[in-house]
């Protein structure tokens, strides 16, 4: 049987040293390249990103936003231009290894309940150390977990496994957007977009799993290195979602009334720590970000109502 094609899109915003990396990595797969089609989606970036990879690499193509529209949006610019059987989503900051690809795509083609697929992701910093292995969440506390975090690959995870989502990077079967539609950038354009579109994959009736045989690397600094940056504290905007969004996706998907009062009153314990965090490790923008912390608080409660019966 004849390789599917694979569409990667990959969403940058002036990152196009790690954009390159990644890109060099992936040309480096084991997956018939005439079956691979790379789409960029360079949103907006300042510092000459389109025509840097443009004149590395002729042979992708390059879309170019030239207003920010922020991940979510980015990525559905990239599944529209694409024409694979299957869409890998990834983020420029990371190196995949040279199976990755063809392990989640065999998975998949023998699996058709399956609509949404990711990898094993490592620290780029210590490659052996487990950094998301699938994800767990809580629709009381809120709280989400990374399966596998910080933890060293001691060679347990071997069979598939279900997931609540991916961050970061995934495998997604084209007939699942004509049943679910795109990312829905408006109401999510960063953090909690993939969240939001595996509760849509799942209620069409397909499953998210994990396939550990599928490994990647992701350069983010490890969390004994930046509290501030594992809570996504860094810039204001990703503190605004990071908030606004936790509330909103729990109004959305809470099971019951009682659950979703409950998960409400967590995300307000959780902005106070976060503005707690934020007034200690914060050195950059702080005032700003606590602003952004607040006002996403604010946002997220106000639009609440219009979600909740979506």
């Amino acid at each position: 049987m004849d390789d599917p094609v694979v569409s990667i899109v990959i969403p940058t915003h002036n990152r196009k040293e790690k954009l390159e990396r990644l890109i060099k990595s992936i040309l480096e797969s084991d997956y018939l390249k005439d079956e691979l089609e790379i789409i960029v989606v360079d949103d907006a970036s300042s510092n000459g990103t389109y025509e840097y990879i443009k004149g590395l690499f002729p042979q992708i193509r390059i879309i170019r936003n030239d207003e920010e529209k922020l991940l979510a949006e980015s990525r559905n610019l990239g599944i529209r231009a694409s024409r694979g059987k299957y869409i890998f989503i990834i983020d420029d900051d990371n190196i995949v290894a040279k199976n990755i690809v063809r392990e989640l795509v065999e998975f998949m083609e023998k699996h058709p309940e399956v609509g949404v697929a990711g990898p094993v992701m490592y620290f780029l910093k210590d490659p052996k150390r487990i950094w998301c292995a699938g994800i767990r969440r809580s629709y009381w506390t809120t709280i989400t977990e990374f399966i596998g975090f910080n933890t060293v690959d001691n060679g347990l995870l071997r069979e598939p496994y279900e997931s609540e989502d991916f961050p970061n990077a995934f495998m997604i079967r084209r007939e699942v957007f004509k049943k679910v539609g795109l990312f829905n950038s408006k109401l999510f354009p960063i953090h909690y977009d993939e969240g939001d579109f595996c509760q849509r994959v799942r209620k069409a009736g397909y499953k998210v799993m994990v396939v550990p045989t599928a490994k990647m690397w992701h350069d983010i600094p490890l969390p004994e290195q930046s509290r501030v940056s594992t809570l996504r504290l860094k810039s204001p905007l990703r503190a605004y979602y990071t908030i606004r969004n936790r509330i909103l996706f729990h109004a959305m998907w809470s099971r019951n009334a009682l659950q979703r009062f409950v998960a409400l009153l967590a995300s307000l314990v959780i902005t106070a720590y976060y503005m707690v965090i934020a007034l200690k490790d914060v050195t950059d923008n702080k005032r700003e970000v606590l602003k952004s912390i607040f006002k996403g608080a604010v946002d997220g409660f106000k639009l609440m109502k219009k979600v909740v019966n979506h």
